[in-house]
Protein backbone atom coordinates (compact mmCIF):
# COMPACT_ATOMS: atom_id res chain seq x y z
CA UNK A 1 0.00 0.00 0.00
CA UNK A 2 1.05 3.59 -0.59
CA UNK A 3 0.56 6.13 2.17
CA UNK A 4 0.73 9.96 1.85
CA UNK A 5 3.89 11.41 3.39
CA UNK A 6 4.47 15.13 2.94
CA UNK A 7 4.17 15.80 -0.78
CA UNK A 8 4.96 12.20 -1.76
CA UNK A 9 4.04 8.63 -0.84
CA UNK A 10 5.76 5.88 1.12
CA UNK A 11 5.01 2.19 0.63
CA UNK A 12 4.28 -0.48 3.21
CA UNK A 13 4.33 -4.24 2.52
CA UNK A 14 1.44 -6.00 4.24
CA UNK A 15 1.52 -9.31 2.36
CA UNK A 16 2.58 -11.25 5.47
CA UNK A 17 -0.31 -9.91 7.51
CA UNK A 18 -3.38 -12.11 7.08
CA UNK A 19 -5.88 -9.80 8.74
CA UNK A 20 -5.67 -6.33 7.26
CA UNK A 21 -8.48 -3.83 6.89
CA UNK A 22 -8.04 -0.52 5.13
CA UNK A 23 -10.31 2.36 6.09
CA UNK A 24 -10.57 5.20 3.64
CA UNK A 25 -12.98 8.14 3.86
CA UNK A 26 -16.59 7.35 2.91
CA UNK A 27 -17.26 7.52 -0.81
CA UNK A 28 -19.35 10.56 -1.60
CA UNK A 29 -20.46 12.11 -4.84
CA UNK A 30 -19.08 15.63 -4.84
CA UNK A 31 -21.82 18.18 -5.55
CA UNK A 32 -19.93 19.97 -8.29
CA UNK A 33 -18.03 23.19 -8.88
CA UNK A 34 -16.82 24.76 -5.59
CA UNK A 35 -17.33 28.25 -6.99
CA UNK A 36 -20.96 27.50 -7.84
CA UNK A 37 -21.53 25.96 -4.39
CA UNK A 38 -20.03 29.03 -2.74
CA UNK A 39 -22.09 31.46 -4.78
CA UNK A 40 -25.29 29.56 -3.99
CA UNK A 41 -24.51 29.55 -0.26
CA UNK A 42 -23.80 33.30 -0.23
CA UNK A 43 -27.17 33.96 -1.87
CA UNK A 44 -29.09 31.60 0.44
CA UNK A 45 -27.38 31.76 3.84
CA UNK A 46 -28.52 30.25 7.15
CA UNK A 47 -30.17 32.71 9.56
CA UNK A 48 -28.61 35.75 7.86
CA UNK A 49 -29.23 38.18 5.01
CA UNK A 50 -27.25 37.38 1.82
CA UNK A 51 -23.63 38.55 1.80
CA UNK A 52 -24.30 41.11 -0.93
CA UNK A 53 -26.95 42.79 1.21
CA UNK A 54 -24.59 42.96 4.19
CA UNK A 55 -21.79 44.30 1.98
CA UNK A 56 -23.94 47.15 0.68
CA UNK A 57 -24.32 48.42 4.25
CA UNK A 58 -20.61 48.07 5.09
CA UNK A 59 -17.88 50.67 4.89
CA UNK A 60 -15.05 48.13 5.14
CA UNK A 61 -14.81 44.34 4.92
CA UNK A 62 -12.18 41.86 6.06
CA UNK A 63 -12.06 38.22 4.97
CA UNK A 64 -10.43 35.78 7.41
CA UNK A 65 -8.96 32.64 5.84
CA UNK A 66 -7.18 29.53 7.25
CA UNK A 67 -3.40 29.40 7.57
CA UNK A 68 -0.94 26.98 5.95
CA UNK A 69 -1.66 24.17 8.44
CA UNK A 70 -5.14 23.72 6.95
CA UNK A 71 -6.35 22.70 3.47
CA UNK A 72 -6.00 25.57 0.99
CA UNK A 73 -9.75 26.08 0.52
CA UNK A 74 -9.39 29.85 0.11
CA UNK A 75 -8.03 29.37 -3.40
CA UNK A 76 -11.44 27.99 -4.44
CA UNK A 77 -13.78 30.05 -2.23
CA UNK A 78 -12.10 33.43 -1.85
CA UNK A 79 -12.51 34.61 -5.49
CA UNK A 80 -16.29 34.23 -5.21
CA UNK A 81 -16.44 36.08 -1.89
CA UNK A 82 -14.28 38.94 -3.20
CA UNK A 83 -16.35 39.18 -6.37
CA UNK A 84 -19.54 39.38 -4.28
CA UNK A 85 -18.12 42.23 -2.21
CA UNK A 86 -16.96 44.13 -5.29
CA UNK A 87 -20.32 43.72 -7.04
CA UNK A 88 -22.02 45.05 -3.89
CA UNK A 89 -20.09 48.30 -4.31
CA UNK A 90 -17.07 47.94 -2.01
CA UNK A 91 -13.86 49.35 -3.48
CA UNK A 92 -10.75 47.09 -3.39
CA UNK A 93 -9.03 49.45 -0.95
CA UNK A 94 -11.87 48.79 1.52
CA UNK A 95 -11.41 44.99 1.40
CA UNK A 96 -8.60 43.19 3.21
CA UNK A 97 -7.52 39.58 3.78
CA UNK A 98 -6.64 38.30 7.25
CA UNK A 99 -4.86 34.96 7.70
CA UNK A 100 -6.06 33.45 10.99
CA UNK A 101 -2.80 31.93 12.20
CA UNK A 102 -3.82 31.97 15.87
CA UNK A 103 -0.72 31.02 17.88
CA UNK A 104 0.91 29.25 14.94
CA UNK A 105 4.21 30.49 13.49
CA UNK A 106 4.01 33.71 11.50
CA UNK A 107 3.95 33.21 7.73
CA UNK A 108 6.31 34.72 5.20
CA UNK A 109 4.95 37.28 2.74
CA UNK A 110 5.15 34.66 -0.01
CA UNK A 111 3.19 32.15 2.08
CA UNK A 112 0.49 34.74 2.75
CA UNK A 113 0.18 35.56 -0.95
CA UNK A 114 0.05 31.85 -1.85
CA UNK A 115 -2.81 31.27 0.60
CA UNK A 116 -4.81 34.22 -0.71
CA UNK A 117 -4.16 33.42 -4.37
CA UNK A 118 -4.35 35.62 -7.44
CA UNK A 119 -7.88 36.80 -6.68
CA UNK A 120 -6.53 38.83 -3.75
CA UNK A 121 -3.96 40.65 -5.88
CA UNK A 122 -4.00 44.33 -4.94
CA UNK A 123 -5.77 43.74 -1.61
CA UNK A 124 -4.07 44.27 1.74
CA UNK A 125 -3.13 40.95 3.36
CA UNK A 126 -2.51 40.68 7.12
CA UNK A 127 -1.94 37.85 9.58
CA UNK A 128 -2.42 37.24 13.28
CA UNK A 129 0.71 37.98 15.33
CA UNK A 130 -0.41 36.57 18.68
CA UNK A 131 2.33 38.10 20.82
CA UNK A 132 2.14 41.67 19.54
CA UNK A 133 -0.06 43.19 22.25
CA UNK A 134 -0.48 46.57 20.55
CA UNK A 135 -2.35 44.89 17.68
CA UNK A 136 -5.32 43.91 19.87
CA UNK A 137 -8.40 45.48 21.37
CA UNK A 138 -9.81 44.38 24.73
CA UNK A 139 -13.46 43.28 24.49
CA UNK A 140 -13.75 42.20 28.13
CA UNK A 141 -13.66 38.69 29.58
CA UNK A 142 -15.77 35.56 29.29
CA UNK A 143 -17.64 34.01 32.22
CA UNK A 144 -14.77 31.55 32.56
CA UNK A 145 -12.26 34.39 32.82
CA UNK A 146 -10.77 34.34 29.33
CA UNK A 147 -9.59 37.81 28.23
CA UNK A 148 -11.13 38.63 24.85
CA UNK A 149 -8.28 40.29 22.96
CA UNK A 150 -9.08 40.45 19.23
CA UNK A 151 -6.98 41.83 16.38
CA UNK A 152 -7.80 45.40 15.38
CA UNK A 153 -7.44 44.35 11.73
CA UNK A 154 -10.61 42.33 12.28
CA UNK A 155 -12.47 44.83 14.44
CA UNK A 156 -11.81 47.83 12.16
CA UNK A 157 -14.06 46.29 9.48
CA UNK A 158 -17.85 46.60 9.61
CA UNK A 159 -18.23 43.24 7.88
CA UNK A 160 -16.14 40.23 8.87
CA UNK A 161 -16.33 37.23 6.54
CA UNK A 162 -14.72 34.12 8.06
CA UNK A 163 -13.89 31.20 5.77
CA UNK A 164 -13.23 28.03 7.76
CA UNK A 165 -13.00 24.29 7.16
CA UNK A 166 -15.39 21.99 9.02
CA UNK A 167 -13.41 19.06 10.41
CA UNK A 168 -13.05 17.17 13.67
CA UNK A 169 -10.86 18.77 16.32
CA UNK A 170 -9.51 16.68 19.15
CA UNK A 171 -10.31 19.14 21.96
CA UNK A 172 -12.48 21.91 20.44
CA UNK A 173 -14.89 19.31 19.02
CA UNK A 174 -14.99 20.83 15.55
CA UNK A 175 -12.78 23.19 13.61
CA UNK A 176 -13.89 26.22 11.61
CA UNK A 177 -16.57 28.74 12.53
CA UNK A 178 -15.74 30.53 15.79
CA UNK A 179 -12.17 29.16 15.73
CA UNK A 180 -11.34 31.53 12.88
CA UNK A 181 -11.72 34.35 15.43
CA UNK A 182 -10.87 32.62 18.73
CA UNK A 183 -7.98 31.77 18.67
CA UNK A 184 -7.46 32.52 14.95
CA UNK A 185 -7.52 36.31 15.34
CA UNK A 186 -6.78 36.52 19.07
CA UNK A 187 -3.86 37.38 21.35
CA UNK A 188 -1.82 34.55 22.84
CA UNK A 189 -3.26 35.23 26.31
CA UNK A 190 -6.75 34.65 24.94
CA UNK A 191 -5.65 31.36 23.40
CA UNK A 192 -3.82 30.29 26.54
CA UNK A 193 -6.78 30.96 28.84
CA UNK A 194 -9.18 29.24 26.45
CA UNK A 195 -6.99 26.17 25.93
CA UNK A 196 -6.43 25.95 29.70
CA UNK A 197 -10.05 24.75 29.86
CA UNK A 198 -8.92 21.41 28.40
CA UNK A 199 -7.69 20.61 31.92
CA UNK A 200 -10.22 19.95 34.67
CA UNK A 201 -9.89 20.81 38.38
CA UNK A 202 -7.94 17.61 39.03
CA UNK A 203 -5.39 18.22 36.30
CA UNK A 204 -6.91 15.62 34.00
CA UNK A 205 -8.02 16.06 30.39
CA UNK A 206 -11.57 17.40 30.52
CA UNK A 207 -13.96 14.64 29.32
CA UNK A 208 -15.99 17.18 27.31
CA UNK A 209 -12.99 18.18 25.21
CA UNK A 210 -12.95 15.55 22.50
CA UNK A 211 -13.58 15.00 18.80
CA UNK A 212 -17.09 15.95 17.75
CA UNK A 213 -18.22 17.16 21.19
CA UNK A 214 -19.78 20.62 21.50
CA UNK A 215 -22.34 20.35 24.29
CA UNK A 216 -20.53 20.33 27.62
CA UNK A 217 -17.22 21.21 25.96
CA UNK A 218 -15.82 24.18 27.93
CA UNK A 219 -13.30 25.12 25.23
CA UNK A 220 -16.00 25.34 22.57
CA UNK A 221 -18.45 27.16 24.84
CA UNK A 222 -15.78 29.68 25.85
CA UNK A 223 -14.84 30.23 22.19
CA UNK A 224 -18.47 30.83 21.34
CA UNK A 225 -18.90 33.41 24.11
CA UNK A 226 -15.73 35.26 23.08
CA UNK A 227 -16.51 35.17 19.35
CA UNK A 228 -20.00 36.49 20.14
CA UNK A 229 -18.42 39.76 21.23
CA UNK A 230 -17.25 40.41 17.66
CA UNK A 231 -20.03 42.15 15.69
CA UNK A 232 -20.85 41.87 12.01
CA UNK A 233 -19.62 38.32 11.33
CA UNK A 234 -20.71 36.30 8.29
CA UNK A 235 -19.40 32.72 8.18
CA UNK A 236 -18.52 30.64 5.12
CA UNK A 237 -18.16 27.02 6.27
CA UNK A 238 -16.37 24.75 3.80
CA UNK A 239 -17.26 21.07 4.17
CA UNK A 240 -14.51 18.64 3.22
CA UNK A 241 -14.65 14.95 2.55
CA UNK A 242 -11.96 12.75 4.10
CA UNK A 243 -9.60 13.47 1.22
CA UNK A 244 -9.92 17.25 1.78
CA UNK A 245 -12.00 17.79 -1.34
CA UNK A 246 -14.73 20.41 -1.10
CA UNK A 247 -18.03 18.60 -0.56
CA UNK A 248 -20.23 21.56 0.27
CA UNK A 249 -20.40 25.17 1.44
CA UNK A 250 -22.76 26.49 4.12
CA UNK A 251 -22.82 30.23 4.81
CA UNK A 252 -24.61 32.57 7.18
CA UNK A 253 -24.83 33.28 10.89
CA UNK A 254 -21.62 32.30 12.71
CA UNK A 255 -23.38 29.92 15.10
CA UNK A 256 -26.26 28.49 13.11
CA UNK A 257 -24.39 27.97 9.83
CA UNK A 258 -21.60 26.16 11.65
CA UNK A 259 -24.06 23.83 13.41
CA UNK A 260 -25.85 23.17 10.11
CA UNK A 261 -22.58 22.33 8.37
CA UNK A 262 -21.57 19.92 11.16
CA UNK A 263 -24.75 17.87 10.66
CA UNK A 264 -23.77 17.38 7.03
CA UNK A 265 -20.09 16.78 7.80
CA UNK A 266 -20.47 13.91 10.28
CA UNK A 267 -21.38 11.19 7.75
CA UNK A 268 -18.57 12.42 5.48
CA UNK A 269 -15.92 11.92 8.14
CA UNK A 270 -16.97 9.08 10.47
CA UNK A 271 -15.84 5.53 9.66
CA UNK A 272 -17.04 2.51 11.70
CA UNK A 273 -14.24 -0.03 12.19
CA UNK A 274 -15.79 -2.82 14.21
CA UNK A 275 -13.66 -4.17 17.07
CA UNK A 276 -10.34 -2.78 18.22
CA UNK A 277 -7.16 -3.74 16.40
CA UNK A 278 -3.68 -4.77 17.45
CA UNK A 279 -1.88 -2.47 15.02
CA UNK A 280 -3.02 0.77 13.41
CA UNK A 281 -0.99 2.27 10.56
CA UNK A 282 -2.05 5.90 10.32
CA UNK A 283 -0.83 8.38 7.76
CA UNK A 284 -1.78 11.94 8.65
CA UNK A 285 -2.70 12.37 4.99
CA UNK A 286 0.41 14.16 3.74
CA UNK A 287 0.82 17.91 3.31
CA UNK A 288 -0.37 20.08 5.05
CA UNK A 289 -1.60 17.71 7.77
CA UNK A 290 1.90 16.50 8.61
CA UNK A 291 3.74 19.84 8.40
CA UNK A 292 4.74 19.41 12.06
CA UNK A 293 4.15 16.98 14.88
CA UNK A 294 1.57 19.18 16.65
CA UNK A 295 -0.65 18.89 13.56
CA UNK A 296 0.15 15.18 13.04
CA UNK A 297 -0.83 14.43 16.64
CA UNK A 298 -4.47 14.96 15.63
CA UNK A 299 -4.20 11.92 13.35
CA UNK A 300 -2.61 9.86 16.10
CA UNK A 301 -5.50 10.86 18.35
CA UNK A 302 -8.00 9.68 15.72
CA UNK A 303 -6.29 6.30 15.33
CA UNK A 304 -5.78 5.67 19.05
CA UNK A 305 -9.46 5.16 19.74
CA UNK A 306 -9.58 1.94 17.74
CA UNK A 307 -6.40 0.30 19.12
CA UNK A 308 -6.52 -2.17 22.01
CA UNK A 309 -4.54 -1.63 25.20
CA UNK A 310 -0.98 -2.80 24.59
CA UNK A 311 -1.37 -2.36 20.84
CA UNK A 312 0.75 -0.34 18.43
CA UNK A 313 0.26 2.75 16.27
CA UNK A 314 2.61 3.44 13.38
CA UNK A 315 2.19 7.15 12.68
CA UNK A 316 3.34 8.33 9.25
CA UNK A 317 4.03 12.07 9.18
CA UNK A 318 6.94 13.88 7.53
CA UNK A 319 7.04 16.89 9.93
CA UNK A 320 9.23 19.09 7.73
CA UNK A 321 8.57 22.04 10.07
CA UNK A 322 9.72 20.06 13.10
CA UNK A 323 7.71 19.55 16.27
CA UNK A 324 5.65 22.72 15.84
CA UNK A 325 6.00 23.90 19.43
CA UNK A 326 8.87 25.44 21.35
CA UNK A 327 7.77 23.97 24.65
CA UNK A 328 6.31 20.52 23.92
CA UNK A 329 9.56 18.68 24.75
CA UNK A 330 9.91 20.49 28.08
CA UNK A 331 6.74 18.85 29.38
CA UNK A 332 8.21 15.41 28.77
CA UNK A 333 11.18 16.33 30.94
CA UNK A 334 8.78 16.14 33.90
CA UNK A 335 8.74 12.38 33.46
CA UNK A 336 5.13 11.23 33.54
CA UNK A 337 1.51 12.25 33.03
CA UNK A 338 0.88 12.77 36.74
CA UNK A 339 3.68 15.33 36.98
CA UNK A 340 2.44 17.10 33.87
CA UNK A 341 -1.10 17.23 35.30
CA UNK A 342 0.13 18.85 38.50
CA UNK A 343 2.17 21.44 36.60
CA UNK A 344 -0.70 22.28 34.25
CA UNK A 345 -2.95 23.13 37.20
CA UNK A 346 -0.75 26.04 38.25
CA UNK A 347 1.38 26.81 35.19
CA UNK A 348 -0.57 26.15 32.02
CA UNK A 349 1.14 26.76 28.67
CA UNK A 350 0.00 26.39 25.09
CA UNK A 351 0.38 22.75 23.99
CA UNK A 352 0.66 21.53 27.58
CA UNK A 353 -2.59 19.65 27.04
CA UNK A 354 -1.08 18.13 23.85
CA UNK A 355 1.78 16.74 25.92
CA UNK A 356 -0.65 15.30 28.47
CA UNK A 357 -2.88 13.83 25.75
CA UNK A 358 0.12 12.14 24.10
CA UNK A 359 1.39 10.81 27.43
CA UNK A 360 -2.03 9.35 28.22
CA UNK A 361 -2.01 7.51 24.90
CA UNK A 362 1.53 6.25 25.52
CA UNK A 363 0.40 4.75 28.84
CA UNK A 364 -1.95 2.54 26.85
CA UNK A 365 -0.33 1.91 23.44
CA UNK A 366 3.08 1.96 21.78
CA UNK A 367 3.61 4.64 19.13
CA UNK A 368 6.19 4.37 16.35
CA UNK A 369 6.75 7.54 14.34
CA UNK A 370 7.99 7.51 10.75
CA UNK A 371 9.08 11.10 10.12
CA UNK A 372 11.96 13.41 9.29
CA UNK A 373 12.41 14.32 12.96
CA UNK A 374 15.64 13.35 14.68
CA UNK A 375 15.62 10.08 16.60
CA UNK A 376 16.45 11.86 19.85
CA UNK A 377 13.51 14.27 19.58
CA UNK A 378 11.07 11.42 18.87
CA UNK A 379 12.35 9.36 21.80
CA UNK A 380 12.19 12.40 24.09
CA UNK A 381 8.50 12.58 23.20
CA UNK A 382 8.09 9.01 24.46
CA UNK A 383 7.72 7.40 21.04
CA UNK A 384 9.91 5.08 18.99
CA UNK A 385 11.56 6.49 15.87
CA UNK A 386 11.65 4.52 12.62
CA UNK A 387 13.68 5.61 9.60
CA UNK A 388 11.27 3.96 7.13
CA UNK A 389 8.17 1.78 6.92
CA UNK A 390 10.09 -1.51 6.84
CA UNK A 391 11.81 -0.62 10.11
CA UNK A 392 8.50 0.47 11.61
CA UNK A 393 6.84 -2.82 10.70
CA UNK A 394 9.71 -4.82 12.23
CA UNK A 395 9.48 -2.78 15.43
CA UNK A 396 5.72 -3.28 15.57
CA UNK A 397 6.20 -7.02 15.13
CA UNK A 398 8.59 -7.08 18.08
CA UNK A 399 6.10 -5.20 20.25
CA UNK A 400 3.19 -7.45 19.33
CA UNK A 401 5.08 -10.74 19.24
CA UNK A 402 3.62 -11.77 15.92
CA UNK A 403 0.75 -11.04 13.57
CA UNK A 404 -2.39 -9.28 14.64
CA UNK A 405 -5.46 -7.51 13.35
CA UNK A 406 -4.16 -4.51 11.41
CA UNK A 407 -6.07 -1.38 10.46
CA UNK A 408 -4.67 0.99 7.84
CA UNK A 409 -5.74 4.64 7.63
CA UNK A 410 -4.25 6.37 4.55
CA UNK A 411 -5.76 9.71 5.65
CA UNK A 412 -6.22 9.64 9.41
CA UNK A 413 -6.56 13.43 9.71
CA UNK A 414 -9.66 13.42 7.53
CA UNK A 415 -11.68 10.69 9.25
CA UNK A 416 -12.72 9.68 12.75
CA UNK A 417 -12.58 5.87 13.19
CA UNK A 418 -15.37 4.64 15.47
CA UNK A 419 -14.55 1.31 17.07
Amino acid sequence: MKLPYGRRDVSVDLTRYLRVKCFTPPKVKLPGDPAAMTRSSLDGPVESPPLAELARRAGRAVIAIPDRTRPAVAIEVLPVVIDELLRAGLDPDRISIFVSTGTHAEHSRQELENLAGDSASGLAVYQNCAGRTEDYEDLGTTERGTPILVSRKILEADLKVVIGTVAYHYFAGWGGGRKMLIPGAAHIETARANHRLTIDDKGELHPGCRNGALEGNPVHEDMMEAAGKVPGVFAVNVLLDGWSRIAGVVSGDLVESHLTSIKTARPLLEVPTGGKCDLAIASAGGHPFDLNFIQAHKSIDHAAGCVRDGGVIIAVAECTDGIGSDNLLSWFELGDAESVSKRLLWQYQIHGHTALALMKKLERVNIILVSSLGEGAVENLGMMAARDMNSAMMMAGCCLGGKGLTYVFPCAWGILPVA
